[in-house]
């Protein structure tokens, strides 16, 4: 962080003096009420543990570490609400669709061959290939990291050098809505899972278009050939802690590469890189059988609307805070996004 021992304690210092003592204690006793709450659910492990301790420790560093705890505060809130589905959600779901989307793509989409008409899916499903099986099951593994990792390029170093497009200080401001905007994607999108709960194609491919059983647990489909090419079962274990069977659409695979492509084309970087990832992915939720082209159209629209209104959000939030973006203010040679509030 380029600051010694003594600096920091003093900073540190300097920040929790004045603190309330609500702001002290809140986060810790939030925390221990969360784990306690897991526990007497038998659902607490380790990757819960670790995705509400990271945030809170962050917090506790103070201001040095603040910029962190902003940026992944969006996420360790998502990887918690997506966990907490499994408690909930078969109380909440509406009627599960299972013949629609299947058939939106048929007719559609559909393929016509020597069997009758398929689905993009089905007819993938005879047409697989190593090359296909490993790339396409890579993309599905890091989609989640590749957009983590472009909003932490555009918040940490493109906030510093700048683009052709932007400069440093309205890259700085703007960048951690990019997180926020995950945020609200996901939330949006869980939503749906209940007001339009629509079953997978492997499901179809399983158990048929008759009435929905919920008491199915989530399916590698396709990704098991990616486990056996690498000898590892890397989606048996991932897709063990699925938490909603019955959540294809919108498809988030698809979402967030394209909400990264959104502000790709906002910060003037990355474009090739992400208009080529979300692409890939694209091809790989219908390749491996997760996803029909109904959901990626419907988790396409999620990531640009959800993007545009962040984005307008966010520029109310900075203009109301009597902020000029583009420019720079001749008094503040280290600007801070710090005054806008979480969630803008």
């Amino acid at each position: 962080m380029g600051i010694s021992t003594k600096s920091f304690k003093k900073e540190w210092g300097n920040w929790w003096s004045p603190l309330p003592l609500f702001k002290k204690i809140a986060p810790l006793i939030l925390l221990l009420i969360y784990w306690k709450t897991l526990n007497n659910l038998n659902g607490l492990r380790n990757n819960l543990i670790i995705s509400s301790l990271i945030p809170t420790l962050l917090y506790y560093l103070g201001p040095r570490f603040y910029p962190l705890f902003q940026f992944s505060l969006p996420l360790f809130l998502t990887s918690i609400i997506y966990d907490s589905q499994r408690y909930y959600s078969d109380y909440i779901r509406g009627p599960i669709h299972v013949r629609e989307p299947y058939e939106f793509d048929k007719r559609f989409f559909g393929i016509i061959t020597a069997l009758g008409k398929l689905t993009p899916n089905e007819w993938l499903q005879t047409h697989t290939h190593p090359f296909l099986d490993f790339i396409c099951g890579l993309a599905y593994i890091i989609f989640i990291p590749i957009y983590v990792g472009c909003a932490a390029y555009f918040r940490f170093f493109a906030s510093r050098t700048g683009t052709y497009l932007r400069h440093p200080r309205s890259i700085l401001l703007r960048s951690p809505q990019m997180m926020w905007g995950f945020f609200w994607l996901n939330m949006i999108g869980y939503s749906t899972y209940y007001w339009y709960a629509a079953s997978p194609p492997w499901y179809v491919a399983l158990y048929g278009l008759g009435p929905a059983r919920i008491d199915v647990l989530a399916n590698v489909a396709g990704c098991a050939r990616f486990d056996t090419l690498v000898g590892l079962p890397i989606f048996m274990n991932w897709y063990g802690n699925s938490a909603d069977v019955h959540g294809a659409i919108p498809s988030l695979h698809i979402a967030y590469p394209l909400m990264a492509v959104y502000y790709a084309f906002r910060f003037g970087a990355l474009k090739k890189f992400t208009v080529a990832f979300y692409l890939l992915i694209c091809f790989s939720a219908v390749y491996l059988n997760h996803h029909y082209i109904l959901d990626i159209i419907w988790g396409s629209i999620y990531a640009i609307v959800i993007a545009f209104c962040t984005d307008m959000l966010w520029n109310h939030n900075l203009k109301k805070a009597g902020i000029i973006v583009p420019g720079v203010d001749p008094d503040d040679d280290n600007p801070s996004p710090s005054s806008l509030k979480p969630g803008f």
